[in-house]
């Protein structure tokens, strides 16, 4: 990356005074609710002690039911989300559910109980499934509470591919059998301001190439072997690395798309799904050199493939062929379903010439947050329009 790679966090405070009520939505959000239509949304047992069982149902709006039927009366059992659901809405995407820069999960839970009972909250996270507990157990109350716990103990390939989020329920023998009510489970914390989503720098994964693959028009990539991966890309070790492929001329230019920041490893599956809904613009910087000394400029077209891969263009942008990296901007604002996005891409539009391409970085931006002078100069002006409304009334 040919700048300073940052991930800045604005404060709650800071959003509040500037995002209006239904500005561009942020991050932290209901998960799953249940409130729609009667479905459990895939959530299940999903493992337990000898002799237990459960029934799950979402007969009530608004609540997902476990009653327990275990013939080991109070038995210790687990309940998840499904490993291939991502979140009740958007609900046609499959993969991980990205929880970047985020801090905590909040659930809206209890049992119908006579005493508390120990809860383990976990997720299975990253390609591995890794098994994460979210800190201690806590003793869940009889009755509906709020409990949060951290996220903070996930690693970044941890945090972007969460596969089941779930509670795991230690014995309770002396109570027997109970019934669980789950409301809410949500995510929180500071939405973040910018995310460098890629960089290339050398020691990303794959060899820098860091899950990029040619997605369509792959005739255009010197190289391809016709599918839909990564041949015919490389990765350019100059400064602190970019991708790079050759672009022939005389037909549609490439598209090339990433996923989660995280290796490809022969199937998208693997680095999928990216939430992206707490940005305005994407900024992609990138180079096109003509090897021939010829100049001029090549259109470049942003896309996203969200929600089980519908596709959606985010605008276009004019790239100088000079060989020099610039920034080219594509706005996000009325995209929809960008909490579960598959691929983010760029497609290059024809150009007559072979090109070498190099992509350094593609980065996510929130709104800017106006400068405290601009706050307090808004803020005069709006005392002194109240002021001449008063006076005239």
């Amino acid at each position: 990356m040919k700048y300073r790679s940052f991930i800045t966090v604005l404060s709650s405070a800071c959003i509040a005074g500037v995002l209006a009520p239904g500005a561009f939505a942020q991050s932290p959000s209901s998960l799953y609710s249940w409130d729609g239509a009667v479905d459990i949304d895939a959530w299940v047992k999903n493992f337990g002690a000898g002799g237990t069982s459960a029934t799950l149902d979402n007969n009530t709006a608004g609540k997902l039911t476990i009653i327990e039927t275990s013939g080991t009366a109070g038995g210790s059992q687990a309940f998840s989300d499904g490993a291939n659901r991502v979140r009740e809405l958007p609900s046609a995407a499959s993969g991980g559910l990205d929880l970047t820069g985020l801090t905590s999960l909040e659930w809206i839970f209890g049992h119908n109980g006579s005493a508390p009972v120990n809860v383990q909250f976990f997720v299975q996270a990253s390609t591995g499934f890794n098994y994460v507990a979210l800190g201690p157990d806590l003793a869940i109350a009889p009755g509906i509470s709020t409990y949060t716990v951290p996220l903070t103990g996930l690693t970044p390939d941890q945090l972007v591919y969460i596969r089941t989020l779930g509670i795991n329920v230690r014995d309770h023998a002396a109570q027997g059998n109970l019934t669980w009510t789950i409301e809410n489970v949500s995510s929180g914390g500071t939405p973040l301001s910018a995310r460098d989503l890629i960089t290339h720098n050398t020691g990303t994964p794959e060899g820098g190439l860091q899950g990029a693959i040619a997605n369509f028009d792959l005739a255009a990539i010197q190289g391809n072997n016709g599918g839909q991966n990564q041949s015919g890309l490389s990765h350019n070790a100059s400064g602190s690395g970019s991708l790079q492929w050759t672009d022939l001329g005389g037909s549609n230019g490439a598209a090339v798309s990433w996923g989660n920041g995280t290796a490809w490893n022969g199937n998208t599956f693997n680095n999928r799904t990216t939430d992206l809904s707490n940005y305005v613009k994407m900024i992609v910087r990138m180079s096109a050199t003509d090897a021939s000394g010829g100049g001029g400029t090549l259109g470049v077209g942003g896309f996203f493939q969200k929600n089980n891969f519908a596709f959606e263009g985010a605008g276009t942008a004019n790239l100088t062929i000079d060989g020099q990296f610039h920034d080219l901007e594509f706005s996000l604002i009325g995209l929809s379903n960008m909490s579960v996005v598959d691929l983010t891409g760029i497609n290059l539009f024809s150009h007559a010439q072979n090109l070498v391409i190099n992509v350094d970085n593609v980065r996510f931006e929130m709104a800017p947050v106006p400068e405290p002078a601009s706050m307090a100069v808004f803020g005069l002006g709006a005392l002194a329009l109240l002021r001449r409304r008063q006076k005239q009334s």
